[in-house]
């Protein structure tokens, strides 16, 4: 069997054959440890750091004395690794060669990747192994550190951007996507066009003619752009490799590619306010107060979704899809099409906006009344009949004066833009932190009020949480759509303007700014630093004795200090000496 397991796990073989040269062959006390150690982390599992503290008394008993673990074949070293976070493997590696080897090598950390960004620019389910079924990190690199560098990279929304301004459109912008793996930007709105964007330079790479229609949603992907507006019809087009923009939104490829061409899905009767994609399907959601769920490969529609009010928006996320009507929000089964649950009279009025995390725990939503509210889908359902907005928010926002139009999620960063012309930004990682999954939560929904915001970082009013950061729009018209990259927010609104703001090289200014504000801090000593007597006596008298243009003759020994005297005494004994 130790056979099966090296030939399966063929790239934590050398870690396990270096480590365990030198120990006995496995036993029963090793199989009993491990077994210890797997039920231990799943009894802990709904504790905060229950995992984490297991693997620190593990690594520290490793440390004291030489632990069974390391007999066993790597396969099944591995499988105990599975139900470690990503800081009890960091943990765990400090305990040995081995552990360091195997933890690096884990497929944990493509799970802690994929489930916090989704797969990296580039990456596509079909880029699996042929021979294991599992999906590759990018050459030259392993999971481990594509998520180390990812955490690192979550910190530039904080530091210093430089905006640009892309100027086009000829009427407000209704919405604004971008594809960060092929470097471009989506926008559209009330010109009744569509405009494709390279995301560096801010350059125009194409523009389609006009749809006569209001286009009010675009979904985009490598391999697939949707657009829809109030006429009711979903257009898509395909993306044609040969083609630098990808989509010939302009009809410049049909003669050379049909399958490019754009294509039309008819079945709403009514405006189209929201579209998403997922690797399978297409969703589009109306006015008509249904959602349409679309094969993608065969655009038949496979689902119908039906809800109680006006569709405002959706977002699919894993096997379900989030979506807000009136002002409720529902979360649906993707391949059942059933309903999985509805929260009732989530804001005041409308409920505009709705984002949610990659694994779905956690739902983000905004609304007419200003307010951004955060909800975990792993805590209970809960009934307050007394209560006019829903209270089982484990955390709330009320960053605007005017309604939230939209939100996007980048985790650990929450982006909201309204009408009031603003764009705020949320970290909300230690409310993640907080909120365990088992009702246990330190938020308690209040009822909320608007919080005036003058600085950076704002503090809500009692049970509101804080806004770390609002970007500057430069103007006071409504901020109508926002989208968010690893280090780029890009926005668009009623002053026809699409902004960028880019944070890319917020890691670097910042080293640099540190490093200028060091050396005036070194700079600041050496100018407070108290006088030896040779400076004392050099400021007082001139330059330094011997210097070119100087002469000491003249001047008595008397006069001088010691340490004058010293040298000329010692330069006499020298040329007597010679």
């Amino acid at each position: 069997m130790a056979l099966v397991w090296k030939g399966e796990y063929g790239v934590a073989d050398d870690a396990w054959h270096d480590a365990t040269s030198n120990y006995k062959p496995s036993s029963q006390t090793a199989v009993s440890s491990v077994i210890e150690i797997g039920v231990d982390c799943k009894e802990e599992e709904e504790e905060e750091d229950g995992v984490s503290r297991v693997v620190e008394g593990f690594v520290e008993r490793h440390h004291t004395e030489r632990s069974p673990l390391v007999e066993l074949p790597p396969a099944l070293i591995l499988e105990v690794l599975k139900y470690l976070d990503a800081r009890a493997l960091c943990i765990i590696s400090c305990a040995c060669t081995l552990f360091r080897r195997l933890a690096s090598d884990s497929h944990g950390w493509k799970d802690f990747y994929c489930e916090r960004w989704g797969l990296p620019a580039g990456l596509s389910p079909a880029t699996a192994s042929s021979s294991t079924g599992m999906l590759s990190a990018p050459p030259g690199k392993s999971w481990r550190e594509l998520y180390v560098a990812r955490e690192e990279r979550c910190k530039v929304l904080m530091g210093r951007f430089r905006m640009d301004t892309l100027h086009g459109h000829t009427a407000a912008v209704r919405c604004v996507r971008l594809l960060p793996a092929a470097n471009m930007v989506f926008t559209a709105g009330y010109d009744q066009t569509v405009r494709l964007w390279n995301l560096e330079e801010g350059l125009p790479l194409a523009c389609s003619h006009p749809l006569g229609e209001t286009v009010r949603a675009i979904a985009v992907d490598i391999g697939l752009l949707a657009v829809a507006g109030t006429d009711a019809v979903v257009r898509v087009w395909r993306a044609i490799p040969e083609c630098a923009h990808l989509f010939d939104v302009a009809g410049t490829w049909s003669a050379v590619n049909e399958d490019g061409a754009e294509m039309p899905l008819y079945g709403h009767t009514g405006p189209v306010t929201c579209l998403g994609l997922d690797a399978t399907h297409m969703y589009s959601g109306s006015w008509d107060m249904s959602i349409r769920v679309w094969e993608r490969s065969s655009f038949e529609c496979v689902h119908k979704l039906m809800h109680m009010d006006w569709v405002w928006a959706l977002v699919p996320r894993g096997r379900r899809i989030l979506s807000t009507a009136g002002s409720d929000v529902y979360a649906w089964d993707v391949e059942t099409g059933q309903q999985v649950r509805l929260r009732t009279r989530v804001h005041t009025g409308q409920a505009y906006a709705v984002e949610g995390s990659r694994s779905g725990h956690f739902v983000f939503t905004g609304g007419e009344d200003g307010a951004v509210r955060m909800f975990d889908d792993r805590l209970a359902r809960r009934h307050h009949s007394n209560s006019k907005i829903a209270v089982e928010a484990i955390a709330a926002w009320v960053p605007h004066k005017g309604s939230v139009y939209s939100l996007a999620f980048e985790d650990p960063w929450l982006v909201s833009a309204s009408g009031d012309g603003t764009l705020a930004m949320m970290d909300v990682r230690q409310i993640m932190k907080r909120s365990n999954g088992n009702g246990k939560s330190a938020a308690n929904s209040v009822p909320l009020r608007w919080c005036h915001h003058t600085s950076a970082q704002v503090a809500g009013k009692e049970g509101e949480e804080i806004v770390q950061r609002f970007l500057p729009g430069g103007s006071h018209q409504s901020a109508y759509c926002v989208d968010l990259g690893a280090d780029r927010v890009v926005s668009g609104g009623e002053e026809r303007i699409v902004r960028i703001w880019d944070f890319s090289q917020a890691l670097e200014i910042e080293s640099r700014v540190q490093a200028s504000r060091s050396n005036r801090r070194h700079r600041r000593k050496q100018i407070a630093m108290p006088l030896t007597e040779q400076q004392k006596w050099e400021r007082k008298s001139g330059p330094r004795l011997g210097v070119s243009g100087t002469s000491s003759k003249g001047i008595d020994d008397k006069e001088l200090p010691d340490w004058v005297a010293r040298s000329r005494s010692r330069r006499g004994q020298g040329v007597g000496a010679s």
